[in-house]
């Protein structure tokens, strides 16, 4: 191990490797300056994303590396060798694929909850509506119970009223403006209604009635899709187990026989 520390090289690898690193939080910090800036929390760009596809293999190649090099010049065998090796590539993967493509799957799970709150959100508003609420006080009422289950639609609530304060939009058009920077179309189906009534001086609730009730039924039919789908894998994992005892019969049998033909 002493070997490896004054190998030619080694510490212009540790300083590459450090500069690497360095550059990977200035692209973090860059995307989340510019999502302060826009007052969104948009997506890196195309080039975004591929500057940090190439940092993330740029900075786990090293670190693989060195656990490779560790298990050939130690020369260890065995078990101890698989496990560095599992380590090294598991390495590999969590910095050069997964860590940069976090900001990709933080959208699509953080779409998937907005999807689910969306016919929530729209009763309330509808209620809120019907009691004559304005839609300033309708938005900051309901950030005033903070719930986790709730959280997601709450951030977009807060990021619009944010938008309202800084750059004097009107509170449905805010909140359209960050319904379209999450990408849930369900959602900015609902924003650009009550968008629309709101520049002109409609009542939206004929809208979000047909809406509130689309979500629900298609709602209704993926979860049913997805009960079925789950009876399916549980049938196929039965059947699979009865395969295995099927097996384990036939062959005690077969070997059973074997034995007792040679009494």
């Amino acid at each position: 191990m002493i070997d490896i520390l004054v190998a030619p090289g080694i510490w212009t690898a540790f300083a590459s490797l450090a500069g690497v690193l360095v550059a990977v939080i200035g692209v973090a910090q860059l995307d989340h300056a510019r999502a302060l800036a826009s007052g969104l929390r948009t997506l890196p760009s195309r080039w975004g994303m591929t500057g940090r596809f190439v940092l993330g293999h740029l900075a786990a190649l090293p670190l693989a590396s060195a656990l490779i090099l560790l298990i050939a010049s130690a020369g260890i065998d065995g078990m101890p060798r698989l496990l560095l090796a599992t380590v090294a590539f598991a390495i590999y993967l969590y910095i050069g694929v997964i860590i940069p493509r976090k900001p990709v799957t933080a959208r699509q799970q953080e779409q998937k909850r907005l999807r689910r709150l969306t016919p929530s959100f729209v009763a309330y508003v509808r209620v809120a509506l019907a009691g004559y609420d304005p839609p300033p006080a309708l938005l900051e009422r309901y950030l005033l119970r903070p719930d986790d289950r709730y959280a997601p639609m709450q951030r977009v609530v807060a990021d619009a009223l944010h938008l309202v304060r800084d750059h004097s939009l009107l509170p449905f058009d805010a909140l359209r403006r960050v319904a379209r920077d999450r990408g849930c179309s369900e959602l900015i189906d609902v924003a650009e209604a009550l968008a629309q009534a709101e520049a002109e001086g409609s009542d939206p609730q004929t809208a979000l009635l047909a809406q509130e009730t689309t979500l629900n039924q298609v709602l209704q039919d993926e979860f049913r899709q997805m009960i079925e789908r789950r009876k399916l894998y549980l049938l196929a994992l039965a059947a699979l187990a009865v395969v295995g005892v099927l097996v384990q019969i036939i062959f005690v049998i077969v070997m059973g026989s074997n034995v007792m033909g040679r009494f």
